[in-house]
This record gives structure tokens, C-alpha cells and sequence, in this order.
């Protein structure tokens, strides 16, 4: 079958995305992309030179609408809140809920897209760095600030890892979430985002405060 040049970048991204979040980077090859995509190897070339630029492309098509979404939420949670911080429960939904609510999409295009953006984090390749220092840290700086706000008494030391623990759990739920019913021995469901962000909210919320 012959597709458009969109037809065969979204049969590329599509299977890219997918098995990348199943099999990470290294696990993957542009051999089984092509084949899942039911491509030639000369139009992932075409649309993207190789695999990292691959892997990049596809984790900032996630990443950036995912921060716009969460940066406009802090600006109106901190216009609301006035001079006062933005509640610590607040704080950590605005932060958590961008990213589970890929699993509550339709198709498994989100489930996917949300496992990939835990699994890229929890198990970073070299060439990453350039790439999370400019799609990551400055969104995660912006909360940062405004969580500091919940513990000025806390050394910067301390309050980093604090910080750091809290994005650790967020990524290793989201890159976990899809096979929690056996992680668990069937006490959890799998994918369920439902019940997996209040607990998160909770949780993280209570590593700079008292539990909500």
C-alpha cells in the first residue's frame, strides 16, 4: 500500500512510540519500526536521519504540550492563591495530572506516549542530557520554586532531594503502571490512572508538608 508523507510519519511515530515504550531505546531497532509501521527503512531516514533523532522527535511531541499544559495551570493556581502559596495538594496535581491523563485517552496511543516520557527518565540514555536540560528543568524549576515556598526551613540540600524523590516516584509510576496487577500479585490493576494519581498527590504532597 502507498501512504501520504502524514500517512507514513504517523505509521513511523505510531510504531516508534510504542515500542520504544516497551522495549526502551536500546531495545529497539529501526529494523522492527519499519516492519511494525510497514515502511521502508529510506522514509524513517527521510523523516527523521535515524534513531536518536527518532527518539528525541517522539519524546518532545510529548514533553512540550505536556509542560504548556501544566505551566498554564501553575500561572492560573498562582494568580488564583494571590500572595499566598499555591496549596501543596494543587501543586502536585498540576504536576502529576498532565501525564496520567494520557492513560485515560481512547486508544493506547497515551498509554504509550505516558510509559515512554517514565521510561526515558528512569532509564536515561547519553544523549539525553542536552535534551532534558532544555525540554525538563525549566518547568521542573518553576514548581520547584513554588514548592519552596512550603519549606524555607528545609537546606537546599535537602529540599533538592526532596524534589528529586518526588520526580523519581512520578516517573517510575508512570513507566511501572502498565503491569502493576503483577508487580502487586493482583492487589493493583494495571493502567489505573484513576486510582494511582490521588495517591501520588497524597504522597508527594506529604514529603514537603503534613498529608492532606
Amino acid at each position: 500500500m502507498i501512504y501520504s508523507d502524514k500517512q507514513t510519519l504517523d505509521r513511523i511515530l505510531i510504531a516508534a512510540e510504542s515500542l520504544f515504550a516497551e522495549h526502551g531505546y536500546d531495545g529497539t531497532t529501526l529494523r522492527q519500526i519499519t516492519q511494525r509501521a510497514e515502511v521502508n527503512l529510506a522514509a524513517v531516514n527521510y523523516h527523521h536521519g535515524d534513531k536518536q533523532s527518532l527518539y528525541l522527535d517522539i519524546l518532545r511531541r510529548r514533553i512540550q504540550p505536556l509542560n504548556q499544559v501544566r505551566l498554564a495551570r501553575l500561572d492560573e493556581a498562582e494568580h488564583q492563591a494571590g500572595v499566598e502559596p499555591v496549596p501543596l495538594v494543587v501543586l502536585m496535581d498540576i504536576l502529576a495530572r498532565p501525564l496520567f491523563e494520557l492513560y485515560a485517552e481512547s486508544d493506547e496511543n497515551g498509554r504509550h506516549g505516558a510509559r515512554l516520557v517514565g521510561r526515558a527518565l528512569v532509564e536515561p540514555v547519553p544523549f539525553m542530557e542536552p535534551f532534558l536540560a532544555e525540554e525538563l528543568q525549566p518547568c521542573l524549576a518553576r514548581f520547584g520554586q513554588a514548592l519552596r515556598r512550603h519549606a524555607p526551613a528545609l537546606t537546599p540540600e535537602d529540599f533538592l532531594w526532596r524534589f528529586s524523590f518526588v520526580i523519581g516516584a512520578l516517573q517510575h509510576t508512570l513507566a511501572t503502571l502498565h503491569r502493576m496487577k503483577g508487580l502487586t500479585r493482583g492487589i493493583c490493576r494495571d493502567n489505573d490512572h484513576a486510582a494511582a494519581l490521588p495517591r501520588f498527590v497524597h504522597f508527594a504532597a506529604g514529603v514537603f508538608g503534613p498529608s492532606p
